[in-house]
């Protein structure tokens, strides 16, 4: 598989076991192993959270994405490909719902989404760990970039009036404290924008064509629609939107065949029912988040 980002092997002293982020349960089944890394689902049947366990320490994990951008290697015009149709969709969700305001970008990357929401007149800052994007990012966007870690920087609370992170829940920590975090720096009647994978329901398909479904450690975190909206409810949302999203362009051949079949039937069945049956074999889904 094709991807901006790489990772030495972790011997076993790098990891440690955890629980289930969303309930705390220590019960869990084995789905199957990932680049040697057990993906488990929370025994809890109320709950049913899928993740990696055990895991790179935190430690490891920032070690990682130091380096999750190869500075020989990355070509921010094909990201920008990759996300693009996502992104637009994300600015035109925020600006039929307010013109101008403030927003805030976790994980921001090279920096386009936040270009891009400029043009339209709104005020932007962004956040990325890895050095390499964020130097880019400063160099093409006119607002404040953090290259550091969500939980790392410190925001004034009810200070954005959105908050939009693609693709990244799925390689968090602690995924409950990072959306706490952003409910809390959301003013009141703010709009969270979260876009983040849901293999589970193709991990065996994957297995069948010798592909890496949650790409570990990388991604440590699988999202179902229940488990998301158990989350973000819980967290003081006050509605939660799934929707099937634009589909991203991945440079690996049975990813985009995958992609394209997969994710526009998707739409499709999600215009058809207006919403209300959702196609669970996406890979990922993008979330409205009402404060």
């Amino acid at each position: 598989m094709t991807r901006f980002y790489s990772y030495d092997s972790l011997s076993a002293t790098d990891l440690i076991s955890v629980p289930c982020a969303i309930c705390q349960s220590n019960n869990s089944r084995e789905l199957c192993v990932d680049n040697g890394f057990s993906i488990r689902k929370c025994g809890n049947p109320k709950c049913g959270f899928v993740y990696v366990n055990p895991r790179p320490t935190n430690q490891q994990l920032a070690k990682l994405y130091r380096t999750y951008y190869s500075a020989d290697k990355v070509v921010p015009e094909k990201w920008k490909r990759e996300m693009g149709a996502i992104s637009r969709e994300c600015c035109d969700w925020l600006t039929e719902r307010q013109r101008t305001g403030v927003v805030l970008e976790v994980g921001c990357s090279f920096g386009h989404f936040l270009n891009d929401m400029e043009s339209r007149g709104w005020k932007t800052v962004g956040i990325e760990p890895s050095p390499v994007a964020a130097r880019y990012a400063r160099e093409h966007t006119t607002g404040q970039i953090f290259q550091s870690d969500f939980e790392n920087v410190k925001l004034e609370t009810e200070s954005f009036d959105a908050v939009v992170s693609l693709y990244v829940l799925e390689h968090v920590s602690d995924p409950r404290a990072f959306l706490a975090k952003v409910f809390d720096v959301l003013r009141p009647g703010g709009l969270a924008i979260i876009r983040t994978t849901y293999v589970e329901p193709l991990m065996p398909i994957f297995r069948i064509f010798g592909q890496s479904g949650m790409h570990a450690p990388m991604h440590l975190n699988d999202f179902s629609p229940h488990v998301m909206r158990r989350l973000a409810l819980d967290l003081g949302f006050q509605n939660v939107e799934v929707r099937v999203g634009r589909i991203r362009y991945s440079h690996d051949l049975i990813e985009i065949a995958g992609a394209l079949i997969l994710g526009n039937l998707g739409r499709i069945l999600e215009f058809l029912s207006r919403g209300k049956v959702l196609f669970p074999w996406v890979c990922a889904f993008s979330y409205r988040l009402s404060k």
